[in-house]
């Protein structure tokens, strides 16, 4: 691909810009964009932009000018709220002759509300655990024995674990639920996601069972192509930091499924737990979602099969191939920031 890759919202997502980079083989740049500059995947970018937030009016004119001035080809967006705004003017970016790999409007606000998801999943057939919106339906489940203890408490549309808590009783519950309440009314998400006073929490039946994240792979046109699997052992930060990379055919036939449903271009992210021999989706994020990089140490490189597509090229099979049984974990490295950086 002649032409350079936009990340934006890159944060901390070194290792990405690092995939691209290879990819890239030299034809092109990686441009990075995030509202604050310091940051690992800022310094590792070829050309690295500071913008104002997701949530300004002039943010969205900011990322049209980068891709006009830049020459971009591809872009892709690496932070939920940042995948909503840019939803709503995909028309626009790719008018500019920029593939983007984001979602529709309307997947990209069922992804950041994790009630909405899980109810619209359900009703196409795909099995999730038990959950409400309503701390009351919570008690009477309860008391009626259709739910127990312990539960599991979150923001209702969050990232990074906004308002997660275990609760072993009623009393935990209630103060888990006021913590989240709070704790989601102090972030950024409100300006995002218009949700009422007592509608901004959620409450899941807890599942004691393996994680395991997956990721579908589609082609630009929406197209399933392949997916990848690893089991998590520990996260940090709300994402995936200890992984191991298992057979595919582990999750059967759901990741074709979310793929029909979906109909999204290049890479999604979906968290599963395993309840007792039945995978119940407990996330989904359209996007490259942290745990990329272990289907990557195991072999994908779809950052490559992205860019042999946006070049009209069919990838070489080698893109969605990863290996079962490889370890990795995300290392924290001290790097010197380069002078005039």
């Amino acid at each position: 691909m002649n032409g350079n890759v936009l990340l934006t919202s890159v944060g901390r997502r070194s290792y990405l810009v690092r995939y691209f980079q290879a990819a890239l083989r030299g034809r092109g740049r990686v441009v990075a964009s995030n509202m604050i500059a310091d940051t690992a995947g800022m310094h590792a970018a070829d050309i690295a932009l500071t913008t104002p937030p997701a949530y300004s009016d002039e943010y969205v004119p900011a990322i049209l000018e980068i891709c006009r001035r830049h020459d971009v080809r591809l872009l892709c967006s690496l932070h939920d709220l940042d995948v909503l705004v840019l939803s709503r003017y995909r028309p626009a970016i790719e008018a500019l002759g920029t593939v983007a790999m984001l979602p529709t409007p309307e997947w990209g606000l069922l992804a950041l509300d994790k009630l909405a998801c899980t109810r619209a999943l359900q009703d196409q057939g795909v099995p999730v655990p038990w959950t409400t919106g309503n701390r009351d339906a919570a008690r009477d489940a309860l008391r009626q024995g259709r739910v127990r203890f312990p539960l599991v408490v979150k923001a209702r549309a969050g990232f990074g674990s906004l308002g997660l808590a275990v609760c072993h009783d009623e009393q935990e519950l209630d103060r888990a639920w006021r913590a989240a309440d709070e704790q989601v009314a102090r972030s950024v998400v409100g300006r995002f996601v218009d949700m009422a006073e007592g509608e901004r929490v959620l409450v899941q039946q807890h599942l004691p069972g393996r994680e395991f994240c997956v990721g579908i792979c589609n082609d630009l046109q929406g197209r399933y192509r392949a997916h990848f699997v690893c089991e998590v052992h520990e996260m940090r930060a709300g994402e995936s930091d200890r992984a191991t990379s298992v057979d595919r055919a582990l999750v059967g036939g759901l990741p074709q499924r979310i793929s029909t449903i979906t109909r999204h271009p290049g890479l999604w992210g979906l968290d599963c737990l395993d309840d007792e021999g039945v995978l119940r989706v407990i996330d989904l994020n359209p996007r490259f979602s942290g745990d990329y990089p272990f289907h990557h140490l195991a072999g994908a490189d779809v950052p490559r099969a992205l860019l042999d597509w946006v070049d009209g090229r069919q990838p070489d099979a080698a893109c969605f191939e990863a290996r079962a049984g490889v370890r990795g974990y995300k290392d924290l490295v001290p790097t010197a920031v380069p002078a005039g950086r």
